[in-house]
């Protein structure tokens, strides 16, 4: 299977859906309980894979990351002087060598991805029947101290992400079912169960957590990393359920990102610190333009706008 089944696995069956009901659709092993969130329309554009988000990289920045690899060039990371698996790098080196292998067909990169990928499948947890890439070490995040094992939004989401571009691109089922379970944690909220990545606010806006706590904190720019994971799994297999999570993410996002904005200023990192940082205010205005790109809604173009003339370096 050649890399060019991407350019046709989305266009052979793309049948624009029209609303479900509110409850989920889901397969026996997944949670059977949903709670009702917000859903507004949005259009799904179908993009050719150089116009998605995470795929464009120069081949220089494996000279430039500073993460050390194991005996099986694997790459993993330094905490407190120890070395870990990191599920984020995993992810996030995956996506990488997927992209050189878009750019140079070079066989060499596919096993690479292919090889973070295993080491993820490896180290995963399974709950409800679905797949969490556990944090092996503590992290603290202001006032919030996650203990291990702890799962997050937005390595969940590069995860899935990850999954479906290699079954795209070898054609191999066995990524469709890690896919599968990958998406499976979505589907299971903070309202259900100890283990979440997923939760519903009083207002009932659908929320992917970077840091699973009891206060949830709202981090934009990770809801809309795994965001790109929903998108892709949904063109990928036209799952009905993954299509609303999608709109539901969108219409959240569109809700809140005023909340988000520091008119003149940088924006918030997340809602519950508001903290501002410079380097995820540049993400938060690439990320709409990319949102702009997959759903056509002019909304994320104007507010990419705002933000960068609220504050650019």
């Amino acid at each position: 299977m050649n890399k060019f089944r991407w350019q046709w696995v989305y266009l052979l069956f793309f049948a624009f859906v029209g609303f479900a009901g509110l409850s989920c659709d889901m397969s026996p092993t997944e949670p059977q309980v949903c709670p009702d969130f917000n859903i507004d329309y949005f259009g799904i554009n179908v993009l050719p894979f150089d116009q998605l988000p995470r795929t464009h990289y120069s081949e220089s920045i494996l000279d430039e990351l500073d993460y050390p690899m194991d005996e099986d060039s694997i790459y993993i990371f330094v905490y407190r002087g120890d070395t870990v698996l990191h599920p984020l790098v995993l992810d996030e080196m995956g996506i990488i060598f997927v992209a050189f292998y878009y750019s140079t067909g070079d066989e060499y990169y596919l096993q690479r991805a292919e090889a973070h990928a295993r080491k993820l499948e490896e180290m995963a947890d399974k709950y409800n029947g679905a797949l969490y890439f556990p944090y092996s070490f503590e992290v603290s995040f202001f006032s919030d101290l996650l203990s291990p094992p702890w799962y997050s939004g937005i390595t969940q989401g590069e995860a899935l992400l990850l999954f479906v571009r290699l079954y795209n691109f070898t054609g191999n089922k066995h990524y469709l079912e890690l896919a599968d379970r990958t998406f499976a944690s979505f589907l299971t909220f903070k309202e259900q169960s100890p283990v979440w990545i997923t939760t519903v606010d009083n207002l009932g806006y659908f929320w992917i957590e970077e840091y699973p706590a009891d206060e949830p904190s709202h981090v934009l720019n990770g809801f809309i990393t795994a965001s790109f994971g929903l998108y892709e799994y949904y063109l990928a297999t036209q799952n009905p359920t993954a299509r609303r999570l999608f709109l539901a993410s969108m219409t959240t996002i569109k809700h809140y990102l005023n909340d988000f904005r520091v008119p003149g200023d940088i924006s918030y990192y997340c809602l519950k610190f508001r903290n501002q940082e410079p380097k995820y205010h540049r993400m938060h205005i690439s990320q709409l333009l990319q949102l702009h790109r997959l759903t056509g809604d002019e909304f994320f173009e104007e507010m990419s706008q705002l933000f960068y003339e609220d504050y650019h370096e």
